[in-house]
């Protein structure tokens, strides 16, 4: 598709815009009537003359698409841009100290029909301003940089902060008109329409020609025209929602996990222990009322609620639960010492906890290593065998705090050891193990080498079920295939018992992988674990890449949202128009297929813009490969997450690994943490969620 992505770059150029790179054909529309903020800002038009949101498009030309068919997806988003240099701004009095900066390097050679603002690179954060020069940290390539010569990146907590310092602090409803315009723009039915725009006009230049008598047309979106037009059907695949089962036996069902739970009680009620777990609290003095207030809600339940009026104890078919506040003196936020001291001197005075509940604040959420009090706590508690649960002081104080109670006390139980509820497994002749690989990049600056640390979990169905198995400890990159074998050994020791394999007996292992396999790494996995297989009669493989960070979008045009809600403007909508259901899954070539694991009742707000489905591939050594079979398999795990009752936006194996993986990066860096506790304590607590 090389001719394609050379003759949209003509095009582009031929239509007026300027491209921010020869690599992949995209431009910024910057026509005075596409500035989204200039829409909104009204009498703060000039204030704000030199800020900007404007419509950001990329196009990649794909040989195989939906419907065996050519095509040319399409990226949009907004763009912040600042045509104010950081001097304009110092001159106005705003700070920068701290903020991360572009500057023209010179990297990027000169030529006539780039963006101009394709030449400015990040360069580091500003220690310092001294005369007129930035003096910069986390700066690999220069210490300092003219301040006529810089601008602010244009991150959208920088664009915010100098929106309000330009209007004077009367942000507010500013920001609120531009949510309403940014959403007219990615919402669903704002993006198929700019889209279909923007194909509309590509299309009036006539064909695209990509060499000597060769000639490519440029059609209308697929899936919006008539059977045979250019636009073509979309066809999809849609699957059921899972069936979720509270009973080992199978005949405790519902169709939702928050009802189902309510209802029937936990997977294991019959053989949960311990049947009155002791929880130990930690709070800062400062919050311990409002934190007694919360616990006794979270024991005893929150009356007239839409959820949560049992309590953890009766929700959870336990006798009691015994809760111990300890409060303590914090000098701030940082003040990590103070929780380690305040965990080492709870755990001395009274009987071992079953549970910790760490209370932090939102002040404290970016800390990192024996900065962050809830690292320290974690490492702390952990470290004596205690599962760590922290809730932050400002979700104590919600208006519906039922909600977030009943989510902890989902998370509360799987941190106990307690199986809360399992979904139904459809029937196969074959034994079944999928493996997640997730992984979490630890960087404690922008410019610094990343840690990348890999997580793994494994589900294994029996008895017509998905079950849990263990989750690994964390593993550098280098070093993750060792960690693999050493996982799947031991979840193959123990599901071989449990389910009593024979040796005629088949086996199908599924990698979900939170990165494109090499084929090599394909083969070293597949050498590696049929060893470990050789006494069974067959084994199958199929190693699936899992990812959200593509730009591909699905639409349904016959969906017209759900409920009436309240735009910032005042007028009022369905939320989710043009959004597909969950479970609908798009193949676009034998390897690939779109999954949507997120529909209009999954759209927490009218602005919400149109979730991104999830994209699957399937590696070519893969000796199993039903896409199909894949996907619907992948859909039913984002349900089976155990952190909240609502479906994930990925498959438990990939999210929990992602979970594990950066946690226990961050742990890493917590002096004395030790990783070996997981293999023995918290074998099977999911301290994780």
């Amino acid at each position: 598709m090389r001719l394609v992505r050379e003759a949209l770059i003509n095009e582009i150029i031929g239509m007026g815009y300027k491209l921010r790179s020869f690599k992949q054909p995209g431009f910024v529309s910057r026509y005075r009537q596409q500035d989204l903020l200039a829409q909104c800002a009204g009498d703060q038009r000039e204030a704000l003359a030199g800020v900007h949101v404007f419509p950001q498009y990329r196009l990649d030309a794909r040989a195989n698409g939906p419907s065996a068919r050519m095509g040319i997806v399409v990226g949009l988003k907004t763009r912040y841009e600042f045509d104010l240099t950081v001097q304009d701004l110092l001159d106005r009095g705003f700070r920068v100290e701290g903020r991360y900066v572009l500057a023209q390097t010179g990297e990027v050679p000169y030529n006539p029909h780039l963006d101009e603002c394709a030449y400015r690179k990040l360069v580091g954060a500003v220690e310092s301003v001294r005369a007129g020069r930035l003096h910069l940290r986390d700066a690999p390539a220069v210490s300092e940089v003219g301040a006529g010569e810089a601008w602010l990146e244009g991150r959208l907590d920088t664009f915010q902060d100098v929106v309000a310092f330009l209007t004077g602090g009367r942000q507010g409803p500013l920001l609120e008109r531009l949510e309403e315009e940014a959403f007219a723009l990615t919402g669903a039915e704002g993006r198929l329409g700019r889209i279909t725009s923007l194909a509309r006009r590509l299309a009036r230049g006539g064909p695209l020609r990509i060499a000597a008598d060769v000639e490519v047309e440029i059609g209308v979106p697929l899936g919006t025209g008539s059977t045979g037009s250019s636009g073509g059907q979309v066809r999809s695949t849609p699957f059921a929602e899972p069936t979720f089962v509270f009973d080992p036996g199978g005949g405790k069902t519902d169709k939702s996990a928050q009802r189902g739970l309510t209802r029937l009680g936990p997977f294991d009620s019959e053989s949960f222990s311990p049947r009155r777990p002791r929880i130990l609290v930690m709070t800062p003095r400062p919050y311990q009322g409002s934190v007694e207030v919360f616990m006794n809600q979270f024991r005893r339940g929150v009356p007239n609620a839409k959820v949560f009026t049992e309590g953890f104890a009766r929700k959870y078919r336990l006798t009691d639960c015994d809760i111990r506040i300890e409060a303590f003196e914090a000098t701030g936020p940082r003040d990590a010492t103070a929780y380690r001291d305040a965990c080492l001197a709870a755990l001395d005075r009274d009987e071992k906890p079953h549970l910790a509940i760490v209370i932090t604040s939102e002040a404290q959420q970016d800390l990192q290593g024996d900065d962050s009090p809830y690292l320290v706590a974690k490492s702390t508690l952990m470290g004596q065998g205690v599962p760590v649960q922290e809730i932050q002081y400002e979700t104590i104080g919600r208006g519906d705090v039922a909600y977030p109670l009943d989510s902890m006390a989902l998370q509360c139980y799987a941190k106990l050891g307690g199986i809360p509820f399992v979904i139904a497994a459809p029937g196969t002749i074959m034994h079944e193990l999928v493996i997640g690989i997730g992984s979490a990049h630890i960087k404690p600056s922008r410019f610094s080498a990343p840690e990348r640390v890999v997580g793994i979990t494994t589900v294994f169905s029996a008895d017509g079920n998905y079950l849990l198995s263990n989750m690994s400890r964390e593993a550098d990159y280098d070093r993750y295939p060792a960690e693999l074998l050493r996982a799947l050994r031991v979840c193959i020791d123990e599901v071989k018992t449990r389910n009593a394999w024979r040796p005629d007996d088949a086996i199908r292992l599924i990698f979900h992988v939170f990165k494109p396999l090499k084929d090599t790494e394909a083969d070293a996995v597949k050498d590696l674990v049929s060893g470990l297989l050789a006494e069974f009669r067959a084994v199958q493989f199929a190693f699936v890449h899992v990812s959200d960070e593509h730009d591909w979008y699905l639409f349904d045009t016959a969906a017209q949202g759900v409920g009436n809600a309240a735009m910032p403007s005042g007028r009022r909508q369905p939320k989710g128009r043009y959004v597909p259901q969950r479970g609908h899954a798009v193949t676009i070539s034998s390897c690939e297929v779109l999954l949507t694991v997120s529909g209009p009742y999954d759209i927490k707000r009218p602005t919400h813009g149109l979730p991104r489905p999830l994209l699957l591939k399937l590696h070519r050594a893969s000796t199993f490969t039903d896409i199909e079979y894949l996907a619907g398999q992948a859909f039913r795990f984002t349900a089976l997450s155990w952190r909240r009752f609502y479906p994930s936006r990925s498959p438990v194996t990939i999210m929990y690994s992602d979970l594990i993986a950066s946690l226990l990066g961050q742990l890493r860096h917590v002096r004395n943490w030790n990783a070996d506790i997981l293999r023995t304590a918290f074998r099977t607590s999911r301290w994780f969620l």
